[in-house]
């Protein structure tokens, strides 16, 4: 008899719950059903899940560690499971910079203000967004590709809390009015 359970993990969910999710994170505190270092193999075997949903953790992993990591996920999705990613989005992030939008100035003051601009110029916004909680690489949508595609994903560019998939609308925490982020859903080929 083959196993139908539908099977959807949150890796690096911090405090963020989905009913009949398997949240999965570094730190004890958020209370994870499993406590894992995703710089770690992935504590579940091959094949084991439908769905994956990740929100701004990626960039916390160098390259190598965040390429290691595509390729658990692949290796922990069915065949034909899909990780839904979102992840800051570089090209925005520097689009807003470069044209002086003093949006980005805005959102940092609004959704960050625990952390306080000295000078409140887009220059340290952008300083602090590459500092904020330890991001070690931001990927544009091209560098995000050249990560995930090797490991056996394919990328499609949806827009917020929209998926073809019904396990994945509506999950997304991170909006355009309060980030400056992108959304994907990657397929495992």
């Amino acid at each position: 008899m083959s196993d139908t359970t539908i099977r959807k993990l949150a890796l690096g969910s911090g405090g963020i719950r989905f009913p009949g999710w398997i949240h999965v994170d570094i730190d004890p505190q958020w209370q994870p059903e499993v406590v894992a270092d995703m710089r770690q193999p992935l504590p579940f075997p091959d094949a084991y899940a439908d769905f994956i949903h990740s929100e701004d953790m990626v960039e916390q992993l160098t390259l190598p560690e965040a390429e290691a990591f595509f390729r658990e996920c692949h290796r922990v999705l069915k065949p034909g499971g899909v990780f839904r990613l979102l992840t800051i989005d570089l090209h925005r992030l520097m689009s807003m910079y470069v044209q002086g939008d003093l949006r980005l100035r805005e959102l940092w003051e609004r959704e960050v203000p625990e952390i306080p601009l000295r000078q409140r110029t887009l220059g340290e916004v952008v300083n602090l967004a590459m500092l904020f909680s330890n991001h070690h690489f931001v990927y544009d949508e091209q560098s995000l590709r050249a990560a995930m595609e090797p490991a056996g994903f394919r990328l499609q560019r949806v827009d917020y809390r929209e998926s073809q998939w019904p396990e994945l609308r509506g999950l997304d925490v991170r909006s355009p009015q309060n980030a400056v982020s992108m959304y994907f859903d990657c397929e495992k080929l």
